[in-house]
């Protein structure tokens, strides 16, 4: 049961990230992914996951539950119960599923990397399309509007709706792991060289300021794990000063505006910071419980006349579920960043730092880091990646106990659940 419920899982996660759904009709006309979604949630409480599991006791588990019960004896007192209903709660639930699915069904090393090359086969499937349909067709997805003259920025291929904001995020969350694992072998390492350039170039593709602040964030995480720091600082200056000056004067401009608000670019990065105040004035309209979890988008339309989701993490949230709401979601996330750092602190004293999990869970960390900043400028409490983050953390806490505790031959023998 527990073997069949992982593959399943790996089944999800590749139909859920390549949208098979959209791709294969009749895997849409059959809604695979809520029967792979229903399935697995029955094997999970036929198994009785929920109540004999102890990492579903957790911390993490336990504020994300309380989340759960807050949204629902809160439904009376929001702005639009009846949205909440429709879209929020169900969008809520495919997300946290994540998190269930991954501390119930990844419980040992082999599992966890299978799991993480099944994910980054599918991130880096999603930014290799549509950068091989601009490459042979032009395709582009997306523009930004600057003093006049629209500038084509790339998005997600037609299957895959996405902005190129997101887009960029993807190709951000792909970067940690190649690095790191990059030592393993040859092989990590040629895969390492080959995939950096059309990433980097997409990247640029893209126009997405948030992402180059997001690869910023990677950078220097990365020299903070490195023990090597001078030098590596040095390369990525270098490389750094190469890279910008083979920009277009159109993309330096886009860059440069994040910190010179005399540039063309600079309007729409002056309207981002706008719009974030706006979307903290509109959710400070219903500050105690908020507009009603999944309505950010219909609070902005509504009260700002603009109907987009808030593009701040921390706004987004405040908007849906209140100032008491935003509360709870900081201690979930600050207990993410806690199970990490106690899996790092265990790791450390009992496997080399060349090791799998070592270098995972420094890979997680400086992808952590870089969620954090991204969350400043995009949405994400409906979105699976905090809760597959904190399924990840659960996962790390539980196989770095099993080393520590019994050395790695436990490692690979499975859990009690």
């Amino acid at each position: 049961m527990q073997e069949l419920g992982y593959k399943l899982y790996l089944v999800f996660i590749t139909s859920w990230f390549l949208h098979l759904t959209s791709r294969i009709s009749i895997l849409g006309v059959l809604r695979f992914d809520f029967l792979l979604i229903a399935v697995m949630v029955g094997m999970i409480i036929y198994q009785g996951n929920v109540t004999e599991n102890k990492y579903f006791q957790s911390n993490t588990a336990k504020i994300l539950l309380l989340i759960i019960i807050y949204v629902l004896i809160t439904l009376p007192f929001v702005e639009w119960p009846g949205s909440v209903i429709k879209k929020g709660i169900p969008e809520f639930i495919k997300a946290i599923v994540f998190y269930f699915f991954t501390i119930s069904f990844i419980d040992t090393e082999k599992k966890l990397k299978v799991f993480i090359l099944v994910f980054l086969a599918c991130l880096s499937f999603r930014v290799f399309e549509p950068l091989y349909l601009h490459l042979t067709e032009g395709y582009w997805g997306s523009a930004a509007y600057a003093q006049g003259d629209f500038m084509n920025r790339l998005a997600g291929a037609p299957h895959d709706v996405i902005n190129p904001n997101g887009l960029a995020a993807i190709i951000d969350s792909t970067i940690p792991f190649l690095y790191f694992f990059a030592p393993f072998s040859w092989l990590y390492t040629l895969l390492f060289a080959c995939a950096m350039p059309p990433f980097l170039y997409a990247l640029v593709l893209t126009g997405s300021r948030s992402g180059l602040v997001g690869l910023m964030a990677i950078v220097i995480g990365c020299i903070i794990k490195s023990k090597h720091k001078a030098l590596l600082t040095a390369i990525v200056c270098i490389c750094g000063i190469i890279f910008f000056v083979n920009l277009s004067a159109e993309h330096q401009d886009r860059y440069v505006s994040i910190v010179d608000p005399n540039v063309r670019h600079s309007a729409t990065s002056h309207a981002r910071i706008e719009g974030i105040i706006d979307s903290f004035e509109v959710a400070l309209r219903r500050p105690v419980f908020g507009h009603g979890l999944g309505t950010s988008a219909e609070a902005n339309f509504n009260f700002s006349g603009e109907y987009k989701i808030a593009h701040n993490l921390y706004a987004e949230v405040t908007q849906e579920l209140g100032l008491v709401g935003l509360l709870i979601y900081l201690f979930f996330l600050k207990t993410i960043i806690v199970n990490f750092i106690h899996s790092n602190k265990v790791l450390q004293e009992s496997v080399d730092e060349g090791s799998f999990l070592k270098r995972f869970n420094d890979a997680m960390q400086v992808w952590l880091f870089m969620n954090v900043l991204f969350s400043l400028a995009s949405f994400g409490l409906s979105s699976y990646i905090w809760y597959l983050f904190g399924g990840l953390s659960i996962v790390m806490v539980r196989l770095s106990s099993q080393v520590h505790e019994h050395g790695d031959e436990t490692v690979d023998t499975g859990s009690e659940s």
